[in-house]
């Protein structure tokens, strides 16, 4: 969370005062949310949802991925990614990511398999993935690409807004996001058909609640991920903040990337500099001692940093339930081990993405805030260049 203040109480009190507080309802937060949502991403459709680990599940629902079916994901995301996936019925395969730090296009061709239905781009720390060569790939293996932007709200890649470019989008606006109601998220799709089964799998009486999206057909045993009226209100008036609190962080990670270029630092790959989020500033090293030391360095002079590999259930490694096969509650529903996806299963290992964990392992991260002034620009500054 960057800013919240007067503007999101203003529309809180607003909302209560009214009685309006429940999400169907021509008029209201959650329905003016999505309608500016979709024109911001550059989609038709848009759902909101309860969080973004609901919102890539769904998606996953509306897309059509299920028992049978294999989804690449990469080595360095969050586990809710993979999680998604087992949920929907599929099994994750792991694949390694790239200097960029987002999935590798050459792994991702390598992965595929007769049984490979989806890939799951994530746009991870705000960093967008190479989408032209992922599209490309895509196309060529007749895949389904559901963009998971949880970590990238706003975010664009060449001049497309991320989550418009696959099939569909996932978003989450919890707590840490660019722009946040406390928890929540949404999907974002091209296709009229998978909108209509995502907003099924995310409230199951949806079709109830919106006479217009009545269908026989859809009338599946959904979940009730819906959002409420208090979230659209905070997200209306944060989603005014976002594009001047994404141009300061991209303006100062443009400005602290030349200061440490000049110094002799290597940059990760930045995939699309002009258009991402601005996040984070990342270097990569030779190994992973000269990688701790810089960070070291950095923090004896006031300025945060850290590995990507020392970021928990992050990392594939520490993702237990997948790593463990422990895909549901009981045994009968678990899809690592039902029947259907007797052809999919694979094997988990520690070290099946060795390329990801040596790059994870060498790389540093410095957060960009937007509230960050000169002075404390110049401080960064300084300390990167004696750091290097």
């Amino acid at each position: 969370m960057y800013k919240i203040g007067e503007a999101e109480v203003a529309r809180v009190r607003k909302l209560i005062e009214s009685g309006r507080m429940f999400r169907y309802g021509k008029g209201g937060e959650c329905d003016r949310f999505e309608r500016d949502w979709a024109k911001h991403v550059g989609v038709p459709y848009v759902r909101m949802t309860r969080s973004g680990t609901a919102a890539l599940y769904t998606a996953l629902v509306g897309l059509g991925v299920g028992p049978g079916d294999q989804v690449i994901v990469p080595s360095y995301t969050y586990m809710a990614t993979a999680l998604a996936v087992v949920s929907a019925g599929a099994i994750p395969v792991i694949a390694d990511v790239d200097e960029s730090l987002t999935l590798s296009v050459k792994d991702l061709e390598r992965r595929i398999t007769p049984h490979t239905r989806a890939v799951i781009p994530v746009h991870m720390v705000g960093l967008p993935c190479d989408m032209k060569g992922i599209m490309r790939v895509a196309r060529r293996h007749k895949l389904l690409v559901l963009e998971d932007a949880c970590q990238a709200v706003g975010g664009g890649f060449e001049g497309k807004r991320l989550g418009s470019i696959g099939h569909a989008g996932a978003f989450s606006f919890n707590f840490f996001k660019n722009i946040t109601c406390g928890e929540g998220g949404a999907v974002v799709c091209k296709s009229r058909a998978v909108f209509d089964r995502a907003s099924v799998a995310i409230d199951c009486c949806s079709y109830y609640w919106n006479p217009e999206e009545q269908r026989e057909d859809l009338q599946f045993a959904g979940h009730n991920f819906r959002a409420s009226e208090f979230e659209g209100a905070i997200l209306n008036a944060q989603l005014r903040r976002l594009e001047g609190i994404l141009e300061r962080m991209r303006g100062h990670k443009k400005e602290l990337l030349a200061v440490g270029e000049e110094a002799g630092l290597k940059s990760i790959r930045n995939n699309s500099l002009d258009f991402e989020c601005g996040t984070h500033l990342g270097f990569i090293f030779g190994s992973e001692p000269e990688a701790r030391e810089f960070s070291q360095r950095l923090g004896k002079q006031q300025v945060g940093s850290f590995l990507p590999m020392d970021t928990g259930r992050h990392v594939y490694t520490r993702w237990d339930p997948i790593m463990r096969k422990q895909g549901a509650h009981h045994a009968a529903l678990d899809p690592f081990k039902i029947a259907a996806n007797r052809k999919c299963r694979i094997k988990y290992t520690d070290d099946m993405c060795q390329d990801s964990l040596d790059i994870l392992n060498r790389s540093v991260l410095i957060s960009m805030h937007p509230d960050n002034k000169r002075a404390r620009l110049r401080e960064m500054s300084k300390a990167i260049k004696a750091a290097a």
